[in-house]
């Protein structure tokens, strides 16, 4: 009895020493968030039909849009400006306020177009885009603001209340998108509440309002060109393959595109939590930031490149245990994507140093150039080679991207073949 009390006394002494280490904690909430994703993502693939589905993907993909839209304006510049700024509090209550208009303007936009156009999409969409946006934005805020157990919270609760919408959604006798969006919204604008209680927003001074919006739209205005020409760059070819191939390759390309989404979450999170911190390295010593980046981008491909090589492996069980039969022969599908993700995620370093260094314009100018290939060979592509298609055209789209920027960089004297070679 005493030897396992002494047991029980060790094991919560190491619980407890990982859960202070904060990057133990952050990787922890992020195999919550992935997780919970993941297995969302398996679960409406099965309950719902392949044409559903699709439609499904893509109002999520709208959603997206409109996440990266106001986070062009918002949470990106607040990412690398934090660091510089003196009063974290009024900078943190600033954003979060100006979080809260923007989804609140976009929110009521909406309810006026379905009151148009009601056939358009459903009324609860909106209810769960709202939440979707609170969330999103918190996350990210909770990471710049170094905040990884209130993160690990955050993303807990709002994992559990999905898994509970889920099922209540899958014992519905009518599993129409308009039940799926009323049940999955409770979870997100639970969210809400929880980041009052988490940042307790203070009052605002009107001088430091002018002057943040001012800062943000200085540097949020490349952000927001960017957003829409990247959004296109890497949406064009899944949009167009629903017009030229219809909704049962747009279902499967979609799920092979969700079930890669999980890794790029993973992705979005390292850029998240990394950015701030390469700005500071840059900003005090340049050969520092460097390093810096090049270390991380090892350690994070010995976790990452192996997920690639498994799902390529075993692409085609992977695609029917998530969705089923109906999904066996686009298999292939899920083989190209990892091939896709495996360039994304060389060119993380690249695309770090850009963001960092304040270079939004060529941030833009990259994803143009990546547009202007997708919208001149996406027919050919699309018309000649179906989906494979489109997964070469987003290939050639990303190769494209990190050639200009690393063009650019070089011109910086920052030699990313360091970063490449780290692999």
């Amino acid at each position: 009895m005493h030897q396992q009390k002494t047991q029980k006394i060790q094991i919560e002494k190491v619980m407890m020493k990982l859960l202070k280490n904060s990057k133990v904690v952050i990787l922890l909430d992020q195999a919550i968030f992935s997780g919970t994703s993941f297995i969302l993502t398996i679960l409406l693939a099965q309950i719902l039909s392949m044409e559903n589905f699709g439609q499904f993907a893509m109002f999520i993909l709208g959603i997206h849009l409109l996440v990266s839209g106001i986070g062009a304006f918002i949470i990106q510049p607040f990412q690398v400006l934090f660091a510089k700024e003196n009063n974290h509090q009024q900078y943190t209550t600033f954003v979060f306020w100006f979080q809260i208009l923007a989804i609140t303007c976009v929110a009521l936009l909406s309810f006026c177009i379905h009151l148009i156009f009601p056939s358009l999409f459903p009324i609860f969409l909106i209810a769960y885009g709202t939440g979707f946006l609170i969330h999103d934005f918190g996350r990210r805020l909770l990471l710049v603001l170094n905040k990884p157990m209130a993160t690990l919270l955050f993303d807990g609760v709002s994992a559990l209340l999905s898994l509970i919408a889920i099922y209540l959604f899958s014992s519905l006798s009518v599993q129409n998108l308009d039940s799926l969006f009323a049940v999955l919204s409770f979870s997100y604008l639970s969210s809400f509440i929880l980041l009052i209680n988490i940042i307790r927003p203070s009052m605002l001074t009107q001088s430091f309002v002018f002057q943040g919006l001012l800062k943000h739209w200085r540097e949020g205005k490349w952000y927001f060109f960017t957003v829409i020409s990247q959004w296109w760059a890497s949406n064009l070819f899944v949009v167009a393959s629903g017009i030229y191939l219809g909704t049962a390759a747009l279902g499967a390309l979609r799920l092979a595109q969700s079930l890669m989404g999980v890794l790029n979450i993973l992705l979005q999170t390292f850029e998240n939590y990394i950015l701030p911190l390469t700005a500071k390295k840059l900003n005090d010593h340049p050969e520092e930031g460097l390093n810096y980046v090049v270390g991380i981008s090892r350690k994070a491909g010995l976790l990452f490149i192996p997920v690639l090589v498994v799902v390529f492996l075993f692409a085609e069980p992977l695609i029917v245990l998530a969705g089923g039969s109906e999904y066996a022969s686009y298999a292939f599908t899920l083989k190209g994507m990892t091939i896709l993700y495996f360039i994304i995620f060389l060119s993380q370093p690249i695309r770090l140093f850009i963001r960092a260094m304040l270079l939004n314009n060529h941030f833009f100018y990259g994803y143009l150039i990546s547009l202007s290939f997708s919208l001149i060979f996406a027919h050919t592509l699309l018309s000649s080679y179906g989906l494979m298609g489109a997964i070469l055209g987003l290939s050639i789209s990303q190769i494209l991207l990190i050639t200009y920027w690393t063009i650019i960089l070089q011109k910086k004297k920052i030699h990313l073949w360091k970063s490449f070679i780290s692999f």
